[in-house]
């Protein structure tokens, strides 16, 4: 009998993710996030980048404007795109991330001054603080800095 309720207990204590894993229905209604793919959407930013489409598969991606080396980044580590631009700066050091978790993407405002947009959502963090949403599966207007400026990118979420 202790065995019968070891199994009652442990079905009625499964996490969510345990269930939906178990269950295909569950599982295909969530199925989680494919692929996440950055394509430079200004002339400008085609020529600096030097690339067509970049697909993102690490958990963290970050984007952020190249310093010099006497200058350094918030927590010491580069951003993993870097973009040149010169004074005045419309993009910050560290200016925005891209999350991706299992079941969503997350673009994250590092606290940049003049923000970031995502289709017409503008996210701007107040007392340099980060500024969250959750990207939707499909493609996206991505503009760092300044609205009218160079740094525009096509976000697509599959």
């Amino acid at each position: 009998m202790p065995n019968a309720l070891a199994k009652i207990f442990k079905v009625f204590t499964r996490s969510p993710v345990d269930v939906a894993e178990a269950d295909p229905v569950a599982r295909s209604a969530n199925s989680g996030i494919s692929e996440v793919w950055l394509y430079p959407d200004s002339e400008e930013l085609s020529k600096q980048t030097a690339l067509e489409a970049r697909k993102i598969d690490q958990p963290v991606f970050r984007i952020g404007r190249r310093v010099s080396d006497s200058i350094g980044y918030p927590d010491h580590k580069p951003p993993d795109l870097l973009m040149f631009e010169n004074s005045p700066f419309t993009l910050s050091r560290l200016q925005c991330q891209i999350e991706i978790e299992r079941d969503k993407v997350v673009l994250r405002d590092m606290g940049s001054r003049l923000g970031t947009r995502l289709g017409d959502k503008r996210l701007r963090s107040n007392f340099r603080e980060s500024s969250s949403l959750v990207v939707p599966k499909g493609s996206h207007s991505l503009i760092l800095g300044d609205r009218d400026g160079p740094f525009r990118f096509r976000l697509v979420v599959t």
